[in-house]
């Protein structure tokens, strides 16, 4: 019974983490032709990457380059419910945002539920 309830509350967790992703489309036009994408430029980092390389970026997202450009997902994901009297805080160095007691931060609160 305790094993079908953690499989039940970790189908739960990651769906509640689902990340928010967007596409970056290239501008691949050269004098009014078309060109050939061979890499894509992260305009958040200001790095370049080959097609089908993946990378964290700086503002805590994963991307990957495609021909068309790169799409990028968020790491984290934001607590939306959680015991009253936390505090939530995001640590960028760990892409990840933490749910504390308000007055201790060194006790976590548990959160609830996530999205992404």
């Amino acid at each position: 019974m305790n094993l079908l309830l953690g499989i039940a509350l970790l189908l739960l967790a990651a769906q509640l983490s689902e990340s928010a992703c967007f596409f970056q489309r290239q501008d691949t036009r050269v004098r009014g032709k078309s060109r050939v994408l061979m890499r894509c430029f992260d305009k958040f980092d200001g790095t370049d990457h080959y097609i089908g390389e993946s990378w964290n970026n700086s503002n805590c997202l994963k991307c990957e380059c495609s021909p068309d450009g790169y799409e990028c997902c968020e790491l984290y994901s934001k607590p939306t419910n959680y015991a009253s009297g936390c505090a939530v805080y995001f640590d960028a160095k760990a892409c990840a945002f933490r749910v504390h007691v308000a007055s201790d931060p060194s006790v976590e609160c548990p959160v609830l539920a996530a999205i992404g």
